[in-house]
């Protein structure tokens, strides 16, 4: 099992050896399957097979619980570039070729006043972005006064001024971009688009560069936010970028090694939110867990378990190569384990072939936990929450409350699971998507069928 780590997956386990794609978490099913654009399922949230371990109630643990995790969030905590859409406010996206942008600009003829943009990361450094704040702030009774007048500058004698000779003015709350001289508010929804890469995201350049070009033209100027949600560690990720420069959208928040880390782009760099890093401390105990699967190991023997290399673990996952010959007796060990010593996990099975990769994961970490913290803390609803996926490993963020694609080149595996939901097809409520295209250009089609493109 060497190479990059593709895909994660939100079922109980995880493996190694013979086949190293980690994009099937279930056995492909031998029989052909059948496809079909704008079929849909119901809002139910199908169920996902995982194995949890819950706090034992007679356990010593329990007689001093901690506290569940906070849902509620510090806007201050949200990096500046990513600038959702907020009643009263105007947020004001720019694209320019200039190293820095500054706006200066006045509120309701107010004092003159300069405020950085900053890049939006998603844009390719094509756009930039800032927040007016209006406090309550209206245009001026008489008319005399807009809302905001303002002018941009590069901060070094550079100008961007309407040919008229005036100041840009806007005269309500909103969302509005500047490009080319061309001022304009932005239409459509805002949505928070969650992807799986490999095979969905990626796989297809040309649909890969249709995707980044419908992104840069029109979501991102809507307020939207693109997020990856993968397997891969988040160095693994950045090589990925650099392969794929020509082509892949740059996301504005990643969530990577199944679930257990969330990065947000800032000044240039990934930084883990360190909020969600504490909601992954609950219940969680990193040397029990090594324990717990050093004595599995023990058990199984050398040559039918190991522990996978050291970039691949962190401080709120373990993971592991186990072959399916031992694999049930594995799990039940270490849930057992784990159960006694009041720490809550999950593990999730992913690969396919003789051996698959295990992780051992925090009770608040995956794929969806992490899609629905940054849900909330951006503050989209679910019904402009949409996650895309092709494989078992995407069952997890593809079951929950949110809007789902399934792209049209799926696996069986995930296919076998949505068939086997058995909701129906043509209910109003529908929030589930099959795609006829393939890979990205089939979460253009999506999109489109939601009526959200």
């Amino acid at each position: 099992m060497n190479g990059v780590r593709g895909a994660t997956v939100s079922t109980p386990l995880c493996g190694c050896y013979a086949a190293r794609s980690r994009r099937s978490a279930v056995r492909r099913v031998a029989q052909p399957y059948q496809h079909h654009c704008h079929w849909r399922l119901s809002c139910q949230a199908a169920e996902v097979q995982e194995i949890v371990t819950k706090q034992s109630r007679k356990s010593k643990a329990s007689k001093s619980p901690q506290q569940p995790p906070s849902d509620s969030f510090d806007a201050q905590q949200s990096p500046p570039a990513i600038q959702t859409p907020q009643k009263n406010d105007i947020v004001l996206y720019y694209c320019t070729g200039w190293p820095e942008a500054k706006l200066h600009c006045s509120i309701s003829a107010g004092e003159w006043q300069d405020q950085d943009f900053t890049q939006v990361n998603s844009s390719n450094g094509k756009w930039c972005v800032t927040r007016i704040p209006l406090n309550g702030a209206l245009s001026h009774p008489s008319g005399d006064h807009p809302l905001l007048e303002f002018v941009v500058h590069d901060g070094q004698g550079k100008w961007d001024k309407p040919q008229t000779g005036d100041n840009y003015v806007i005269s309500e709350a909103g969302v509005f971009s500047l490009s080319q001289g061309k001022l304009q508010q932005s239409s459509g929804e805002a949505v928070l688009l969650v992807s799986d890469l490999d095979d969905t995201m990626i796989g297809d350049d040309a649909a890969t560069a249709a995707f980044r070009d419908y992104w840069e033209a029109q979501a991102l100027t809507r307020g939207s936010l693109l997020v990856y949600n993968t397997g891969r560690a988040v160095d693994k990720f950045e090589e990925l970028c650099r392969e794929k420069q020509h082509c892949l959208a740059m996301p504005d928040v990643l969530m990577s090694s199944v679930g257990t880390k969330v990065y947000n782009w800032h000044q240039g760099n990934w930084v883990e939110d360190e909020q969600y890093a504490r909601r992954l401390a609950h219940a969680w105990k990193l040397d029990t867990v090594r324990e717990a699967t050093y004595a599995a190991l023990a058990a199984a023997g050398r040559e039918k378990m190991h522990f996978r290399p050291p970039e691949e673990q962190n401080d709120h996952k373990v993971t592991c190569g186990v072959h399916m010959d031992v694999m049930d007796q594995v799990q039940q060990q270490i849930s057992e384990t784990l159960q006694k010593e009041g720490v809550e996990a999950r593990l999730i099975l992913s690969g396919k072939g003789d051996w698959r990769y295990l992780d051992i994961v925090s009770i608040n970490a995956g794929k969806l936990q992490a899609l629905e913290f940054v849900r909330l803390k951006y503050g989209f609803a679910h019904n402009k929450t949409i996650a895309c996926g092709d494989s078992g490993n995407d069952k997890d963020m593809l079951s929950g409350q949110n809007l789902a694609i399934v792209v049209g080149n799926a696996q069986p595996d995930l296919m076998k699971w949505v068939n086997e939901t058995q909701l129906d097809p043509n209910a109003k409520n529908a929030r589930l998507l099959i795609t006829d295209a393939h890979m990205a250009k089939g979460i253009l089609e999506g999109l489109a069928s939601f009526g959200l493109k």
